[in-house]
């Protein structure tokens, strides 16, 4: 007695896929970045690019406790950034946001925090493209906005490949001297 078995084998043809309209990839960097400057009297974040409603860059602050040079998740605490069509402000420790409709195109958002004599925030200064952003930080900014334990930076950037990318972040004793003669 013979049996015999067929199997119908049927190539599946997907056709091929149009070519993305955003990039999807992440790209992140860690660097050092001090904030234990005694005479500081300012923290600023500077970022530019162009905006989709799919993309984003975020900075991420915090204290690389292991040294290993890598801002891990649990040594996070702040982030400044734009994700997917919105700006925001993340404490990462409580989960408190704050968050700020976003535009399309080329932004700029201007951060300027400047601190009490003990470090602390005293004001803050926030714009995109100009137009004041973050009102209720503004108002009354909040003490995790700048942490002088922070030794670490992490910009992360996600879903564009803008050549152009601006992030600036800086911790400064500004100095103001007006002289009258």
């Amino acid at each position: 007695m013979t049996f015999t078995t067929a199997f119908i084998a049927a190539a599946l043809v997907v056709p091929s896929m149009p070519p993305p309209e955003y990039y999807d990839c992440e790209v992140v960097t860690n660097c050092v970045f001090g904030a234990s400057r005694s005479d500081a009297k300012e923290f600023s974040v500077q970022i530019e690019f162009d905006a989709t409603p799919s993309n984003g860059v975020e900075v991420v602050f915090g204290r690389d406790a292991d040294g290993d040079g890598i801002l891990s998740r649990l040594e996070e605490t702040m982030t400044i950034g734009y994700d997917c069509g919105e700006w925001r402000v993340m404490n990462l420790v409580t989960g408190d946001k704050f968050s700020y409709a976003g535009t399309s195109g080329r932004v700029a958002l201007d951060w300027k925090l400047r601190l009490n004599g003990d470090r602390t925030p005293r004001s803050l200064a926030a714009s995109v493209n100009g137009q004041t952003t973050f009102t209720p930080l503004c108002q009354s900014p909040p003490p995790f906005l700048f942490d002088s334990k922070w030794n670490a930076a992490k910009i992360i950037r996600r879903g564009q490949t803008d050549p152009n990318l601006r992030v600036e972040c800086s911790v400064d004793n500004i100095p103001l001297v007006i002289r009258l003669r």
